[in-house]
């Protein structure tokens, strides 16, 4: 065979072992070589993301926290969020995306929903280690704690483009009040808004508005909001292995009670400035 077919044929092979998915290492080669790859969000505090070139957050803790635990060095796959969690997952933990075809061992930041689940075989989901929730951050002199979602008929609220907060306020209120539905790239952009007086709320996810919020949460009080319409205002997160690798998913779900029973989990909540809400409540 000349050196051009072989070429070609290894391309081929290359692209058909693609197609089904990138090899996951197994549980072995993991301990052989001593550290565990991770993947999380990129960009996304106060979970995962740069501090001065650094990786920092909650999950980066976490990652570190588990891998120190089955004696294993921590190594980061930093993930672009594409259009849907199920498109992560793809990218992150069992095929890779298409440019690098690359895969972490495990993927953090995962809903546990059993729905979800069922639509993606390929992952095992397993281990969740928080409840996440939709709150609403106010200037208490123009929203009162026994206000509905109906006030934003009157008053701007501020939301992250493209999530479950932006899609149910839009799909929820009167289109006079879709109107006062203010979007903007980032929680934390929402926020300085909500701190220079152009909103009178943001709505969005707990974790995410305590951490924008800071040093400014005693003036913008942080809390649930009534949401007819809103079915489950919360969900867990855990973690995600390709389904192939159901070793090293029970191996990081052992690690992962003892952190949680020992307060590890939410010590390092409490270390970022955030609320702690157990999977177990």
């Amino acid at each position: 065979m000349s050196n051009r077919a072989a070429m070609v044929l290894a391309v081929l092979l290359a692209s058909l072992a693609w197609a089904g998915g990138a090899v996951a290492r197994s549980f072995d080669e993991i301990m052989d070589k001593g550290e565990l790859s991770v993947a999380v969000y990129s960009g996304f505090p106060p979970f995962s993301s740069r501090r001065d070139g650094e990786l920092a957050g909650v999950d980066i803790d976490l990652a570190k926290a588990v891998a120190e635990r089955m004696k294993l060095r921590p190594a980061f796959m930093e993930l672009t969020a594409g259009e849907t969690v199920d498109d992560d997952l793809r990218n992150a933990v069992w095929k890779g995306h298409y440019l690098d075809h690359r895969t972490a061992d495990v993927m953090i930041h995962v809903p546990t929903d059993r729905v979800f689940a069922l639509r993606n075989p390929n992952v095992v989901i397993f281990a969740p280690y928080f409840r996440e929730r939709v709150v609403v951050a106010r200037d208490p002199e123009r929203i009162l704690a026994k206000d509905d979602i109906s006030i934003f008929e009157h008053e701007r609220v501020g939301v992250e483009l493209a999530t479950l907060p932006d899609a149910y306020l839009t799909a929820q209120l009167r289109s006079s009040g879709v109107a006062n539905v203010v979007h903007f790239p980032t929680i934390g952009r929402a926020v300085e808004a909500l701190v220079k007086g152009e909103v009178a709320a943001v709505m969005g996810t707990e974790s995410e508005l305590a951490a924008a919020l800071g040093d400014q949460s005693a003036r913008f009080p942080l809390g649930p909001m009534a949401a007819p319409g809103l079915s489950k205002p919360w969900w867990e997160l855990g973690l995600a292995v390709k389904d192939s690798n159901h070793q090293l998913a029970n191996a990081i779900e052992d690690v992962m009670a003892g952190l949680k029973a020992d307060g590890t989990v939410a010590a390092i909540f409490r270390r970022h400035g955030l609320p702690y809400r157990s999977p177990d409540e």
